[in-house]
């Protein structure tokens, strides 16, 4: 059973969506509150891209035909891409935390040693690596 049947119309298919944003917003805020009430810190990361940049900061990864969660990265490994995606996610989770604690002279400071920071949705745990590696060249 379709729990929102399809109609046809442009009118109908903005309320189907409306629909459907709404309670993909539930579950967010329902998976919010329970995370908070177990002590659990909750953030939202940018998904852009998670999936499909390569973990190891190899770049773009091809999906397997025969089984799409497999993918094959640049380097010619073969991982399972939801793995490389939480990764991904974890990584952009991190920056963006220490981001956050330091000044924006030293962030910029870091942004300039390594490339990767510039754009948040081109990171990957690589890029959280050779973070981590600036930060404690500096300190």
């Amino acid at each position: 059973m379709d729990r929102f049947p399809k109609i046809k119309g442009s009118r109908n298919k903005r309320i189907r969506m409306k629909l459907q944003m709404w309670t993909k917003i539930a579950i967010q805020n329902k998976v919010k509150h329970k995370a908070h009430s177990a002590g659990m810190r909750f953030s939202r990361v940018t998904p852009k891209n998670t999936s499909l940049l390569a973990y190891d900061g190899s770049g773009s990864v091809k999906r397997n035909k025969d089984n799409f969660s497999l993918c094959t990265f640049s380097t010619g490994k073969q991982y399972n891409c939801d793995l490389s995606a939480s990764y991904n996610i974890g990584a952009r989770y991190f920056i963006r935390e220490y981001q956050k604690s330091i000044p924006a002279k030293e962030w910029s400071e870091a942004v300039a040693k390594e490339l990767g920071l510039l754009r948040r949705t081109q990171s990957t745990l690589a890029t959280l690596i050779s973070l981590a590696g600036v930060v404690q060249i500096e300190k």
